[in-house]
């Protein structure tokens, strides 16, 4: 429950009014004194990527596996690059293939637009694990909370929060 709390204060102090001002910079959300409802995953996911290894996950758009386009996606490193050599790679724009690294020290939070771009995690060579969370935030007016992908099942829990 501690880490759950620490991950909603991130979320509702630091995370959602940087996106909100994003949102009200390229006209998407009116203005800063209206409110907005947000949907993000809780709780988020972790991910363990042990190494030495040679194995990783193909690139994918999220879109794949059930997530709607109205979703942004999360990325917070808590190991360092540095140590594993793993880095996030998306590309720029719906398949394009123009992959490139998005370079993020631990604790440092990058977003992307996961349910179109495709993005990987390269294979992680070295003996240390990496360690990252992931998780999704869906606006309202561009996300459905209650839309699911035929065939799928919704193994993400969300949290509503207004701001």
């Amino acid at each position: 429950q501690e880490f759950l709390g620490v991950f909603d204060r991130l979320v509702q102090e630091v995370i959602l009014p940087h996106l909100k001002k994003r949102l009200v910079s390229v006209g998407a959300v009116e203005d800063e004194e209206g409110s907005v409802t947000f949907y993000y995953q809780r709780p988020p996911t972790m991910r363990l990527q042990p190494g030495p290894a040679w194995a990783n996950v193909k690139a994918h758009h999220d879109a794949e596996y059930g997530h709607q386009n109205g979703e942004l996606n999360f990325w917070l490193p808590l190991t360092d690059y540095s140590k594993n050599g793993i880095h996030l790679w998306c590309e720029s724009e719906y398949n394009v293939g123009d992959y490139q690294k998005i370079p993020a020290k631990p604790a440092e939070v990058i977003s992307f637009h996961g349910s179109s771009c495709r993005h990987y995690v390269n294979a992680n060579v070295s003996p240390h694990t990496r360690v990252s969370l992931d998780f999704r935030v869906g606006v309202q007016g561009f996300f459905d909370p209650k839309w699911m992908m035929k065939g799928t099942t919704d193994d993400h829990g969300r949290k509503e929060f207004e701001l």
